[in-house]
């Protein structure tokens, strides 16, 4: 989250370069650590309280920086991973005006139908989709941007339409533990709602 640009993002932590970012850092169940090394140290998450960590990158370059949870912390810890992208003030500028916009409206038929489903199978119960009325979850990742992203899963996977596919067929099979149950939902859902979270951008 990006308090001050009223931002919520998943996965990834977009910077400025050369401006001094302050990250807070929370847990909602047990010690985890944020840690991205060519960047800055490791600082634990602890739950009930919040840690404070100020760094500034350097450098901005098209590949990201590579984080990870350097705490032992349960069933997929080793599957806990970010990315950082570092842009230019110009860039970062127009990355965050294109956030802050609600999601666009679904262009092919087939994400249309993909819309209605996500409206239909459970996935508004816990995620956002912002300009969406209905899908306001809280639990989940917020899907507004979901199509603009490089990662899936906490960055366990790359984002394409192979592991989309993967990732809704069975996500407790890719991350164990993950909080997102099988669904069991069929492969017309899931080709539908693959289409439709690519074109959310």
């Amino acid at each position: 989250q990006y308090p001050e640009l009223g931002i919520t993002t998943a996965n990834e932590l977009i910077l400025p370069v050369d401006r001094p970012v302050a990250v807070s850092l929370q847990s909602v169940d047990v010690i985890h650590s944020f840690w991205v090394p060519q960047l800055t140290g490791k600082v634990d998450n602890v739950p009930g309280h919040t840690n404070h960590l100020w760094f500034t990158a350097n450098e901005a370059r098209p590949e990201p920086y590579l984080g990870q949870c350097a705490e032992f912390c349960g069933l997929s810890h080793a599957n806990m991973r970010f990315r950082v992208f570092v842009k230019t003030t110009g860039d970062f500028d127009t990355w965050s005006k294109a956030e802050l916009a609600d999601r666009k409206a679904p262009t092919s038929d087939l994400a249309k139908a993909g819309e209605q489903q996500f409206l239909t199978s459970g996935c508004i119960a816990c995620h956002t989709v912002k300009g969406n009325p209905v899908a306001v979850g809280k639990i989940g990742p917020n899907l507004t941007h979901f199509g603009s992203r490089t990662t899936l899963a906490s960055g366990t996977l790359d984002s394409n339409t192979e592991n989309i596919k993967k990732w809704l067929h069975n996500p407790p099979g890719i991350k164990p533990g993950s909080l997102m149950p099988n669904l069991n939902l069929s492969q017309g859902a899931i080709d539908k709602l693959t289409a439709y979270l690519q074109e959310l951008k």
